[in-house]
């Protein structure tokens, strides 16, 4: 989308691979081109699916369906089994390739990048320019069709390339940018998701502009982060690439212990805490940890550190917990009282392509997590607490500030 105009186009490029794992078997085996075929382990009690083709979409195959299940949907169904070792390079070669024009590349999961190219028209020409080489080259490299969408925010561009995928490129100007996405339906914003997009629906909220329009009071109904979502909706957002490596980012959680205890469970509790909003941080970004350091201080003063590097990634509270506790049966031998207590997740990797290659015993868990999560995302952390930081004496104080009235407990399940 060029528009007639001497202004300049903005210079956020988001590269949106959809379909990564699909389209590499594609590029390597063209007769599934137009076929309905799926990724997946056949070599596992009920596996799921990992991605799948455009046409086993439109037979209504989705992805983390049983294979099983897609096969009776879909007679016919070719499934190819997953080779991540291809899917590794190809997605290390897509952020080589915009490496190559800036510095300022941010992975945003496998298959998505965001580039800033200010700055880079003296090698490479105005930014459509360079992404237009950009495309090319992921084209002659890998053989994939990725859509490109160039604006002067994250959240536009990113918009974009979900109206013009799969293969699409779309150059905006800044006069077009409101026009284009207020149009658009409202689940295609960046941190809408089924739960929210229902909500949506019952306020009679269809389309990205409608959210737009909301009074700020109205937002706030939304939750916690209505307010954002609205000036997303806007097309206000001011957040830059960040280039540094998921690998390389941590969240961190720390508290000082009043008054300074030995009580092991009382710790237990505390890191509880530490861990759930910590975990909530990051699939807030659909992130998770490879990497776990737990850091005591002691009355003392003096220091100590544990941690450990996990083959998987770590995404929910129970599993983070469970990482934590260990650390501190590592460490906890001294017979001196604690003052602080913190832990730090790094080695973070997108957690949305991690799915189970076979459905896990403990999907209550993983349902309950995603309950919580909802309810921590739109009441905030003082709405719902284990019951456990109440019998300590500790509550939700710390979250106190960020919602009224009173909180609720529940149970250690999960925890």
């Amino acid at each position: 989308m060029r528009g007639r105009t001497t202004m300049c186009s903005g210079t956020i490029l988001h590269v949106n691979a959809v379909g990564l794992m699909a389209d590499l078997e594609v590029a390597r085996e063209r007769s599934l081109a137009r076929r309905p075929f799926v990724i997946a382990r056949e070599d596992v009690p009920r596996a799921v699916i990992q991605d799948l083709s455009p046409a086993a979409y439109r037979e209504g195959v989705r992805r983390g369906m049983l294979a099983g299940y897609a096969q009776k949907l879909v007679p016919g169904l070719v499934i190819r089994p997953p080779r991540f070792e291809l899917y590794r390079e190809a997605d290390e070669r897509l952020w080589a390739l915009g490496m190559e024009f800036t510095p300022l590349v941010e992975r945003a999961g496998r298959g998505h990048l965001f580039i800033d190219l200010a700055g880079t028209s003296r090698l490479f020409g105005a930014p459509e320019d360079a992404a237009g080489r950009l495309r090319r080259r992921i084209v002659e490299d890998l053989g994939i069709y990725p859509s490109l969408a160039l604006a002067s925010s994250k959240t536009v561009s990113k918009v974009a390339t979900r109206v013009f995928r799969p293969s699409g490129f779309a150059v905006l100007m800044p006069h077009e940018e409101t026009r284009l996405i207020r149009l658009q339906p409202v689940e295609l914003l960046p941190g809408i998701g089924p739960v929210l997009k229902e909500r949506l629906t019952l306020l009679d909220i269809e389309n990205i502009g409608e959210l737009a329009d909301l009074k700020p009071s109205e937002a706030e109904a939304l939750g916690p982060r209505g307010t954002e979502l609205t000036a997303r909706a806007a097309g206000l957002d001011n957040s830059s690439v960040n280039s540094e490596l998921p690998e390389k980012r941590s969240i961190r959680s720390a508290v000082t212990l009043e008054p300074d205890t030995s009580d092991l469970e009382v710790l237990r509790v505390h890191l509880r805490r530490l861990t759930a909003e910590a975990g909530f941080q990051m699939r807030k970004d659909n992130m998770g940890a490879r990497a776990v350091r737990l850091d005591l201080v002691y009355t003392d003063g003096k220091e100590q550190s544990a941690s450990e590097t996990l083959k998987q990634v770590l995404v929910r509270d129970a599993e983070l917990m469970q990482c934590v506790w260990k650390l501190v049966q590592r460490l906890a031998c001294r017979r001196v009282r604690f003052r602080r207590v913190g832990v730090v997740f790094s080695r973070l990797s997108p957690a949305g392509p991690e799915l189970d290659l076979f459905e896990p015993k403990e999907s209550k868990s993983i349902r309950l997590q995603g309950a919580l999560d909802r309810v921590h995302d739109k009441y905030g952390f003082a709405a719902l607490a284990p019951g456990a930081l109440f019998a300590a004496g500790i509550g939700t104080e710390p979250f106190a500030a960020q919602t009224p009235g009173r909180a609720l407990g529940y149970g250690d399940a999960g925890w």
